[in-house]
């Protein structure tokens, strides 16, 4: 038996006589540091789980983790309590920022990017929120006086468009580099970009932009996974990540190309590498299999001059849901923790005319949902979990079954069950790092590759025509339509070199007669919107119009059609599930979650085989940002 089942065996058999509360108090004044209090509710949480009472096994219990498990990292259990009392929250960061957010050198303001694409920055010490504009997209990176900050901009002017500087102080921009790829970092000098771009599906480069000569310089080729370049404080190195031999690879490189060094001895694979604000460190994501887990912690490794100095060393265990790391300079690093809730919900409906019949019910909880489809009788729901094809029941949500996707490295957007029963397709890219629409047999579970496209992010939406024997999906701005037997694809819309840059085709539907397929085709044009559904034939000869939407509301989400074809069902990416007739009707609210939770959003309808039930998937994401100081052991003089 190893130590954890032991010490889990003891806390339930253990009796918990009444104990002082005193405790707590001798506890925190041998620690000595006042943030304990921030986490009091915690620590008697866990030592008295019984009430006010604390349980001194448990305090042995933890005595006996901190010795047993936390000793051999290299760490203290001292140092490593007094560490993570020193871990405090930001408690003005109240808006939620789907990418990275950045705290700015001096540490008085931090920036985000929110759901609204709107670049926000708030005063750490009053709260204070500004709105600096719209249109900006993945991670924000402060200048070294703090004074402006680098994002990427999407939509808008031809102008507008690229990584562009706002200024903190006024919010006016200017551009920095028009071709931007995935902007990563800014050096400190100003005068340097990093980006990655991709190509060929999963293939990542590391490019160096000088913003001066506008020379491009290819760093590193076909990485292998997501390099994560950053700069060195001073902009004189390079660090990034590359996969080799399945093994992850830390490197250095100086910007002139004059000396590239690597380290490739970790066990396990290495993420998110970021330096310390005085050079000396690189900390970094360790992600390593355990027996039957996988942990993730957070290591640092010395350097010295250009070279790795030593072996990485533990710093944080257990970093599991942690993410966006920023460091600095003023030595405090920020990062941010996700919780991702919801789950699968049903509706009953009237078939005749759209509108709901109950109100919303959980089927079943699921985090990081990204598919579903019903099953042609609709007694059942199909979605992925944990690395299988989990079918459950309609009526009761439990799990009846689950199919291995072994082969399978990532799956996307869209899942679709054959009107026969017989297969799921659904859009991935599996283990030889071949991207395109899958098929899954739902009896036997075996898997064949029907479409290989190249895309890295493999959101195709397939759905399936109605007598099982064509699969609709979409692809660059295009809708295509492919013949399951000879898997040869036909596009159905107007080439994309017809199309401009505002314009999008997404989310194809098979309309109930299979005759035409349903796609959402939107054009964006200077903050406003303008969304229709158009419905085009099979051979592509002809296309209307069966709904319109414009504005600044948020665009419809994804959609689906009634069995009879006469409704569709839409989210907008918000509480509300609504629905509007093909004939040009207006559009009504048949549901809404707004009791499920504050940050909670409904997406990816689905209307039952038999009509009288529309499934959705709802997610509930919420956000905490903490900064830590002095995590790191004295560092030796480093050669700069």
């Amino acid at each position: 038996m190893n130590m954890q089942k032991k010490i889990e065996q003891y806390l339930r058999a253990a009796p918990k006589p009444p104990v002082s509360d005193g405790l707590l108090e001798r506890l925190q004044a041998d620690i000595s540091l006042g943030a304990v209090k921030t986490h009091r509710s915690s620590l008697r949480r866990w030592l008295a789980p019984a009430g006010r009472s604390v349980s001194p096994w448990r305090v042995a219990a933890a005595v006996a983790i901190a010795v047993a498990v936390l000793l051999p990292l290299g760490y203290g259990a001292t140092k490593l309590i007094r560490r993570f009392a020193a871990i405090s929250q930001l408690p003005t960061i109240t808006v939620d920022f789907p990418e990275s957010g950045a705290l700015s050198p001096d540490g008085r303001h931090f920036a985000g990017i929110t759901w609204n694409t709107e670049l926000v920055v708030i005063d750490t010490s009053t709260g204070e929120q500004r709105n600096l504009g719209g249109n900006s997209f993945g991670g924000v990176v402060w200048s070294a006086d703090g004074r402006e900050i680098a994002v990427e901009k999407r939509g808008g002017d031809e102008e507008q468009r690229g990584v562009v500087a706002v200024s903190l102080e006024t919010g006016e921009t200017r551009r920095l580099l028009r071709d931007p790829h995935f902007f990563e970092d800014w050096s400190q000098d100003g005068k340097l970009i990093l980006s990655v771009q991709r190509t060929a599906g999963t293939v990542y480069s590391v490019i160096l932009s000088n913003l001066d000569s506008t020379e491009r310089t290819v760093l590193a080729e076909d990485t292998g996974c997501w390099p994560s370049p950053r700069f060195s404080p001073r902009g004189d190195r390079v660090s990034y990540v590359t996969e080799e031999a399945g093994h992850s690879v830390l490197h250095l490189q100086e910007v002139d190309g004059t000396s590239h060094t690597k380290y490739s001895d970790f066990p396990g694979a290495i993420t998110q590498p970021i330096w310390s604000p005085d050079g000396s460190h690189i900390v970094f994501t360790g992600a390593q299999r355990g027996i039957n887990v996988q942990f993730k912690d957070l290591w640092a490794v010395q350097v010295q001059g250009n070279q790795f100095a030593g072996v990485p060393i533990p710093v944080v265990p257990n970093v599991e849901q942690i993410a966006c790391y920023n460091w600095s300079r003023n030595g405090q690093l920020v990062y941010r923790i996700g919780f991702r809730l919801g789950g699968i919900f049903t509706m009953p409906v009237d078939p005749r005319t759209g509108q709901a019949t109950g109100s919303p019910r959980q089927l079943v909880r699921r985090s990081n949902l990204n598919s579903f489809c019903w099953s042609p009788d609709g007694g059942q729901v199909a979605t992925t979990q944990g690395g299988e094809m989990i079918f459950i029941s309609a009526s009761s949500g439990e799990t009846i079954r689950g199919l291995s996707l072994s082969g399978i490295k990532n799956i996307g957007r869209g899942m679709s069950w054959s009107p026969d029963g017989r297969e799921i397709a659904f859009c991935g890219i599996d283990n030889a790092k071949r991207a395109g629409v899958f098929l899954i047999a739902v009896e036997s579970g075996d898997v064949r590759l029907l479409v290989p496209l190249e895309g890295a992010i493999a959101n195709y939406d397939p759905t399936w025509s109605p007598d099982s024997k064509a699969i609709a999906y979409a692809r660059k701005n295009n809708v295509y339509v492919v013949n399951v037997e000879d898997g040869t694809p036909r596009r159905i819309t107007a080439p994309p070199e017809e199309r401009d840059p505002n314009v999008y085709v997404t989310r194809p539907v098979f309309s109930p007669d299979g005759r035409s397929v349903a796609y959402i085709a939107g054009q964006r044009t200077r903050g406003n919107r303008m969304e229709r559904i158009l419905m085009t034939t099979i051979d592509g000869q002809g296309t209307k119009e069966i709904f319109r939407k414009e504005g600044r509301e948020t665009p419809i989400n994804i959609f689906d059609l009634s069995p009879d074809g006469r409704h569709m069902v839409y989210t907008r990416g918000n509480k509300r599930i609504l629905c509007a007739p093909t004939d040009g009707g207006k559009a009504f609210r048949i549901g809404s979650i707004s009791d499920v939770g504050k940050d909670a959003w409904a997406w990816m309808p689905k209307w039952s085989p038999r009509g009288d039930a529309i499934a959705f998937a709802v997610t509930c994401e919420e956000y905490q940002y903490w900064v830590m100081e002095n995590f790191l052991p004295a560092a030796k003089a480093a050669a700069q």
